[in-house]
């Protein structure tokens, strides 16, 4: 069957128009998943550690910042966007307890919720937007009125609108404007870090090395 492409029509955003919005973190997709919902006309906080180098940052672009569990304990919607090393104890020392029944809980990678992790409770919507750039590159397109493609995957559903909600938050960060295919937690999962482990990290370096033996080989 072929994968079915979502664009900006299919997003209802009266599913999260009068929500509150938690970005845990302010790094390359922290900011530009905030900015953007900002832009977006929603309503956005950022949840930063005490002493965080980026609190000013954020604040000096008008968002609202508070801790971890200040901006968890407010919000109706959260977005983990911090290392995936750090996620774990995070979610279970500053957002669990405030993760109450009826609440979503996002991610851009799915890497802590396929290997466990993280385990939220079962009255939870838990979905992933991931966009499929740097947060730097989707914000700067989102600026020009155009955005980069995402993936969309559903782990919960608890309320039923799960899907839908991510669906509006793809929208509120830009990437209906250039398409958002559903996914799985499993397949971004294993299919980022292949890409990144064995063709970046290990297939592009083995090539180039291979290229130039072959080369000097040949007498080049």
């Amino acid at each position: 069957m072929p994968a079915k492409m979502y664009y900006e029509s299919d997003a209802d955003m009266s599913l999260i128009e009068d929500k509150g919005i938690g970005i845990i973190g302010y790094g390359s997709q922290g900011h530009a998943h905030a900015l953007n919902l900002k832009d977006s006309g929603l309503n956005v906080s950022v949840g930063l550690y005490e002493g965080s180098s980026s609190w000013s940052k954020a604040e000096e672009e008008g968002l609202k910042v508070g801790t971890v569990a200040e901006v968890a304990e407010d919000s109706d919607i959260v977005m983990v966007l911090i290392p995936d090393h750090l996620q774990s104890q995070v979610y279970r020392e500053s957002i669990l307890p405030y993760l109450l029944p009826g609440k979503t809980l996002m991610f851009a990678h799915g890497f802590n919720i396929h290997y466990d992790a993280i385990i939220p409770p079962q009255n939870v919507d838990v979905s992933m937007v991931a966009p499929k750039a740097p947060g730097h590159r989707m914000r700067e397109v989102y600026t020009k009125e155009s955005g980069v493609p995402g993936l969309l995957a559903v782990h919960q559903d608890a309320s039923g609108n799960a899907h839908g909600v991510g669906l509006a938050y793809a929208r509120g960060v830009g990437c209906t404007r250039a398409g958002v295919l559903d996914t799985t937690f499993k397949e971004e999962t294993e299919t980022d870090l292949f890409g990144e482990q064995v063709v970046l990290c290990g297939g592009v370096t083995a090539l180039v090395k291979a290229a130039f033996e072959t080369l000097v080989d040949a007498g080049y």
